[in-house]
């Protein structure tokens, strides 16, 4: 169960790298890209999910090093709230 935490880890800071830089817009694509490119600013949306990738992977990697189960609720807590407010911006601001 902890080589797991460590791969989410791996992956999400790799992708949040890859959308804060611009060059992962292909994360974001499906299969109406067309349609949600004129619904949402593109730039807005790949930082907001850049950001939300990163503070999931930063919590991913500190709950690899923890036991305690307080600390175990509160990544899930954290994951919770990121993308709430994740899903919020991008219905509220990443509007065009």
């Amino acid at each position: 169960m902890e080589g797991l935490g460590y791969i989410i880890t791996a992956v999400s800071l790799v992708c949040s790298i890859l959308l804060l830089t611009g060059h992962g817009s292909f994360l974001l694509q499906q299969g109406g890209a067309d349609r949600g490119k004129k619904l949402h600013d593109e730039k807005k949306l790949s930082k907001a999910c850049g950001i939300a990738l990163l503070i999931t992977g930063i919590a991913s990697l500190i709950d690899c090093f923890t036991t305690a189960m307080p600390l175990k609720i509160a990544y899930i807590v954290v994951i919770f709230v990121v993308f709430a407010v994740l899903f919020w911006y991008i219905a509220k601001k990443c509007r065009l």
